[in-house]
């Protein structure tokens, strides 16, 4: 009978792959949504500032 503190190689070089390949997928992921997240709140900025813009500027026109 082996010893049971003996780690096969191979099982634990699978193992840490695939849980590295887990870890790095998740990373990307999450760096995507960010990114989207990032891209939609700029999308918004320049939305309301336009709006801003627009409003200003029909104050501006209305006749006192």
């Amino acid at each position: 009978m082996e010893n049971q503190n003996e780690v096969d190689v191979n099982v634990l070089i699978k193992l840490y792959n695939s849980k590295l390949s887990a870890l790095t997928n998740q990373n990307v992921l999450l760096e995507a949504k960010l990114a989207t997240l990032t891209q939609d709140y700029k999308e918004q900025i320049e939305s309301l500032l336009q709006e801003n813009a627009d409003l200003k500027e029909q104050l501006e026109e209305k006749p006192e």
